[in-house]
């Protein structure tokens, strides 16, 4: 019995750990460039085939939604910071037109992020949106582009393109 909780145990660290290492990874921002030009790195753009590839089928909100900014990978944000960058991600789906930024600020020290609508498309009956994060703590940054799509019955759905094969979908 205690052999087969330890298996177990090994066997969700280990898939943390290669949820990390397939699919489009987050790209590396160069921060003080992106804070002296104000405004975002190019995003990488889905070629037209990603679109059947929704996340129509996708998941919730989750970690994933924090770049490298999570698991075993510090510096993490807090939870006042965790709960601007949900409030950003859904402000920008639900109300920004493509290419209009939404953006928050940690108050207690140098984190943030930005959210930007790029593409925004129909597929079956649900509304889909790529759209471009960046985000930041003090000398790290990241961004990369996810795409949203709100359901039906109304919760969106992701897709965070971190599978095997995803980067085929990339312009």
């Amino acid at each position: 019995m205690e052999d087969m909780k330890l298996f177990q145990i090994i066997l969700v660290l280990s898939s943390l750990l290669l949820i990390n290492c397939v699919g489009v990874h987050p790209q590396k921002v160069n921060i003080n460039k992106i804070k002296k030009e104000r405004k975002l790195p190019t995003p990488d753009f889905f070629i037209p085939d990603a679109q059947y590839i929704t996340a129509g089928y996708g998941s919730s909100w989750n970690l994933r939604q924090f770049l490298d900014f999570r698991f075993f990978s510090p510096p993490f944000f807090n939870s006042k910071e965790t709960k601007q960058h949900k409030a950003a991600v859904y402000m920008a789906l639900k109300h920004m037109k493509n290419f209009e930024v939404v953006s928050w600020y940690s108050e207690s020290r140098d984190a943030g992020g930005k959210v930007k609508p790029i593409f925004t498309y129909y597929n079956n009956s649900s509304t889909c949106r790529d759209f471009q994060v960046l985000l930041y703590i003090g000398k790290k940054a990241r961004s990369k582009t996810l795409t949203g799509c709100k359901m039906d019955w109304g919760y969106w759905s992701f897709n965070y393109w971190d599978w095997p094969g995803a980067e085929k979908y990339l312009n």
